[in-house]
Parts: structure tokens; C-alpha cells; sequence
């Protein structure tokens, strides 16, 4: 890699998440991977999830599949989505990333006949196992279609270390292969590829990595009265401010809605639903457009930093809370907007969690909104975070649990392989505690309501939590290093599971969980418990006959297993 700057931004992602053991080229693809899809999906981003490379990948290298704001990897999880939803919201993005300075026109095609092969009804090449899995998914969306507020969006990314320079024989070879894929009327856009050059690249890299600073003009505002000091919250504002300008606070460098800035928004956005269709109607009204701080209830933005300069304020570390629907219907009709329509914006200075999760209950209690958005605002969750980080000097790498999005970006002692999320504690507990591992493909916000009152309960043993998120840590780390086996990925939750009963077992002091955290620290000596349980599921594979794809979501099989270790 000849650009010195992309290759530090490589060094430090690949420290960050844990990558020592990987080779450069395979690094280099989850680098993509990450800084393309972080930009469509606000969550955290699983590398393993998103890696199709390797042979009979049609080219492809990465793939997300997103529906109504969510990656999906199982029929499961779209089925609990649309249920959820009514209607479906999809994207697929696919990705071909090149360690090399060149953008080759005969790669370009390749990537381009692969996806065409991805869209057929039967594949013109052969298909890995992740490339399969894919398949099965996009052709049950296609299934359900009926359920579409509009065709799913296709977004296509090659990307190299080099710079582009737009040539002509690239981009009308790219276009005129491309028209095949528009004539299938599959999709709601022209099919198009966006090339990332190292420059691109390195950009969106600095924007993912750092806090969101942006500075907004801000006329016609007053400021709030003080709040008692004990309540923390610095200074507040109420006024309004021009749509372009606020378009231009939500919006990254691409000139793309920065999907990340609504993360803490507990209401997904929800698509043309009733509410939508009326702003929408407004704004294509050039006379009722003027109304649109009056009809509209405004919007809410929490920042741990506001500084007044001059007519503006500079917002550092800030997020959308409530009026997640109102800013996806303004960017989707961002080319109707007069330069004089405004909207009414509310801004908290405050870093105090507890009242920043108050202020989200009450901005966001107008509509339904589902109970796992709620669920890391509980008092439960403090004291559990609390936990952890009591945990950390005893640990070595410690884990950190993260309540609020986001909230270790940019920690000097925190890298993002440490930090455990909402959705992967349920899986983990799930998969360990509660003895699941077949349940866990299902979309979390399902989990937790399907084992309501046996997750984050009052008298929950929080070194559960704490055991079964460190084993998790450590079978990622062993995962992605290649240390277990490629056919076993699928099965990361029954590894878990299987090595949480080898933990308790093998305590000295029986069941023994202190003994357990002091054995899963340790990598070295967590690693032949994962390779035993590994033997396991071989050995109850073979013993059930079951294939593989049908025993990783049995509860009979699970039920073997938990046979099997017993005996061992």
C-alpha cells in the first residue's frame, strides 16, 4: 500500500477491532466493508457478517442487506421486521474492494457480472456458502414485494487504494453493463457504481472515527432559562432555523443523510406512513411549505458541547433525538425546499446520561415506539455498566458496556473490540445463560421479547452478564484470527454456549463464577475450551446426522449438545 496516511488509518483500525492475526488483504476488505456500510447503518458493523470474499464470491467481497433499518441475516429476522413494520424498506449494498492503486476495467466488469449473477433467478457462477445465505434472503424480500412502500435500493462500491479519475472507457463499460440490471425493474434507482479512491476512502474513515462537530447558523433563537445546577444541563435554545441549514447538519461529506447522528432517535424512521405523507405534502406545496414551523412540532438535538459564535453555534458530539421522521422526509425532498422555509429546533447543552435518557422518554412517547428502544434507558443498565467497568482492572483487555451509542468513541483506553452493545448482550445471555444458541438469529428487539422477565430483572447476576459478553469477546477475537475452524463460524453461539457449561463445570469451587472470569480472561486459556466445544458439535453432527444448516437453528440440537457436555 503505497499511501502512507491509508496505511496508518489500516494499522489503527486493525489494532482497534483486533485483527493482529489477519493478512493485510483480508484486513483491508473488513476496513471497506466497515467505512461503506457504517455510512448506510448507524449500529455496530460485524465484520463477519459483512465478509463474502474468498472463492466463489461473484466478486464480491461485501454485502449488507438492510431492511427497515436493520441488517438482516436470517428469514427470521425479515419476517419479524415486516411484521413489525407492515411494510418493507430495503437496501442492498454490495461491495468489491481492490488493495491495489488501480481501477482495472476487466475487475470492474467482473464485479458487475457477478452481481448481475447475484439478481438472476438462477446463478451464472457458483456461490459460497455467505454468498448463498444472501441469495435465500434477497429471494424472500422478492417474495413479499407486495409489502414494498417502493422497489429496494441498490447501491454498488468499488473500491481501491489508488485515485480515480473518472475514465471514460470505465464508466461506459460500467454504464452500458450495467442497463441489463435497470431493464429487470428491480429496483426503485438506476443501477450505478460509486468508486472509492484512497482519498474518498481516507475522508469517510476521519468522519466515522471522530465525534460530530458541525456549526450551524442560528438568527432567530432564544435562549432558554437556566436550569438548577444539579440538573446539568448547561444552556438550552428554542428557535428557528433555515431547512438548508439544518440539511447541511445532518449531512456528511457525501452529501448523504449521516444515519449515524439518529442513532439515540428511538423511533427507526418509518417510511411513508401517515404523518410522512402530510409533511411530504407540505413541502410540495410552495404556499403551505411557509407553514412548516408552525404544522410541524420541531426537532430536538442533544450535544456535550455547544459554543456560541457570533449568529452560530458549534455543536460537538451531538445527536437527532427526536424528529427522526421529520429529517428523512426534508432530505428525501431536499430539491423542493425553499431557501426561506424553516423548522423549529430545540438544542440542549448537556452530558449528563440521566437526563438525556429523560429527555428521550418524553420526546419520543407522541407515537408507538417498540419496548427494546426503551430498554438501555432502565436504571438496570447503569448499574450494569457500573459493573463492568469495576470488571476492567482485572480483565486484560477489558470489555466496556455501552449504553449509550457511541459514547467510547474516541476513548483513548477503549477500542471498539471492547465495547459490548445492547443487542450483543442479549445474544450473548441468550445464547449462554438461557441456552438458546439456536435463537440468537433473530433480530434482538424479538429476544427480548420472547424471554421478557428473564432478561435485565432486578435480581439478575450481573457476573452472568459480565461471563457470557467475555466469552463472546473472546470467541470474536479467536474468530476473526482464524482460529476456529471456517465450517464452525455458524456456530458461534453454540461454542458459546458449549464453553460457558465447560467454564462452570471445570470450576473447583462448582458453578464457581469468579473462578470461570478469571479462566475466559485469559485468551490462551479460554482457546482450548472453544477448540473442545468445536469437537462437540462435530461429534453431535455426526451423531444426529443433521446438516449443518438445519442444526444451527434446533432447539433438538441444542438439546444434544447440552447432553453431550454433561458427559465430557
Amino acid at each position: 500500500m503505497k499511501d502512507e496516511i491509508l496505511k496508518s488509518f489500516l494499522a489503527t483500525f486493525i489494532e482497534q477491532n483486533d485483527l493482529s492475526e489477519v493478512d493485510e488483504d483480508e484486513a483491508f476488505e473488513n476496513f471497506v466493508n466497515y467505512n461503506i456500510v457504517s455510512r448506510l447503518y448507524p449500529r455496530d458493523v460485524d465484520f463477519e457478517v459483512l465478509s463474502t470474499g474468498g472463492s466463489d464470491d461473484l466478486a464480491i467481497d461485501g454485502a449488507a442487506i438492510i431492511v427497515n433499518g436493520n441488517i438482516v441475516t436470517s428469514v427470521d429476522e425479515i419476517d419479524y421486521l415486516l411484521e413489525r413494520n407492515g411494510t418493507l424498506d430495503v437496501t442492498f449494498a454490495l461491495i468489491q474492494s481492490k488493495n491495489s492503486p488501480k481501477f482495472k476495467g476487466e475487475q470492474v466488469g467482473n464485479f458487475i457480472f457477478g452481481v448481475k449473477s447475484f439478481f438472476d433467478d438462477e446463478p451464472s457462477l457458483p456461490e459460497n456458502d455467505r454468498i448463498s445465505k444472501l441469495r435465500v434472503l434477497k429471494e424472500e424480500i422478492y417474495k413479499k414485494s407486495i409489502h414494498f412502500e417502493e422497489s429496494p435500493e441498490l447501491k454498488l462500491f468499488f473500491v481501491t487504494t489508488g485515485s480515480w479519475k473518472e475514465p471514460d472507457q470505465i464508466k461506459g463499460k460500467a454504464r452500458r453493463e450495467l442497463r441489463e440490471i435497470d431493464e429487470r425493474s428491480l429496483f426503485n434507482n438506476e443501477a450505478a457504481i460509486e468508486f472509492y479512491d484512497a482519498e474518498r476512502l481516507k475522508s469517510t474513515y476521519r468522519e466515522l472515527s471522530r465525534k460530530s462537530v458541525k456549526e450551524i447558523p442560528f438568527n432567530n433563537h432564544v435562549a432558554l432559562p437556566d436550569m438548577p445546577e444539579a440538573l446539568n444541563v448547561r444552556q438550552s435554545f428554542l428557535g428557528s432555523i433555515s431547512v438548508e441549514s439544518y440539511l447541511d447538519l445532518i449531512t456528511n461529506s457525501d452529501g448523504n443523510l449521516s444515519k449515524e447522528l439518529f442513532y439515540d432517535n428511538v423511533r427507526d424512521y418509518q417510511g411513508s406512513n401517515k404523518v410522512n405523507r402530510e409533511i411530504a405534502e407540505t413541502l410540495n406545496s410552495s404556499t403551505r411549505q411557509a407553514l412548516l414551523p408552525l404544522l410541524n412540532n420541531g426537532i430536538t438535538v442533544i450535544a456535550k458541547k455547544v459554543d456560541k459564535i457570533g449568529s452560530k453555534l458549534k455543536l460537538t458530539d451531538f445527536q437527532v433525538i427526536n424528529g427522526c421522521q421529520s429529517s428523512h422526509v426534508l432530505f428525501e425532498h431536499r430539491d423542493l425546499i425553499s431557501p426561506n422555509s424553516q423548522i423549529i429546533l430545540k438544542i440542549i447543552d448537556t452530558n449528563d446520561q440521566d437526563v438525556i435518557n429523560d429527555i428521550i422518554r418524553a420526546a419520543n412517547r407522541q407515537t408507538e415506539v417498540k419496548d427494546e428502544a426503551f430498554e438501555s434507558l432502565k436504571p438496570f443498565h447503569k448499574d450494569l455498566e457500573e459493573f463492568y467497568k469495576a470488571k476492567a482492572s482485572r480483565v486484560s483487555p477489558p470489555i466496556y458496556y455501552e449504553r449509550r451509542s457511541k459514547q467510547y468513541l474516541g476513548h483513548p483506553k477503549v477500542k471498539p473490540y471492547q465495547v459490548v452493545t445492547l443487542a450483543s448482550q442479549v445474544k450473548s445471555y441468550v445464547a449462554t445463560v438461557l441456552e438458546q444458541p439456536q435463537s440468537t438469529h433473530r433480530y434482538f428487539g424479538e429476544l427480548l421479547d420472547s424471554n421478557k422477565g428473564k432478561l435485565f430483572n432486578k435480581k439478575a447476576n450481573f457476573e452472568k452478564y459480565y461471563l457470557s459478553s467475555l466469552i463472546m469477546n473472546r470467541l470474536d477475537n479467536a474468530t476473526k484470527n482464524h482460529k476456529i475452524p471456517k465450517k464452525s463460524k455458524k456456530f458461534k453461539f453454540h461454542i458459546a454456549f458449549l464453553t460457558y457449561k465447560l467454564l462452570l463445570k471445570q470450576s473447583s469451587k462448582g458453578n464457581s463464577l469468579e473462578e470461570a472470569l478469571d479462566t475466559a480472561s485469559n485468551r490462551n486459556d479460554i482457546q482450548p475450551l472453544f477448540e473442545k466445544s468445536v469437537g462437540i458439535i462435530e461429534q453431535a453432527l455426526h451423531s444426529s446426522k443433521k446438516h449443518r444448516r438445519d442444526a444451527e437453528r434446533s432447539r433438538d440440537f441444542t438439546s444434544i449438545l447440552r447432553d453431550l457436555v454433561e458427559t465430557v
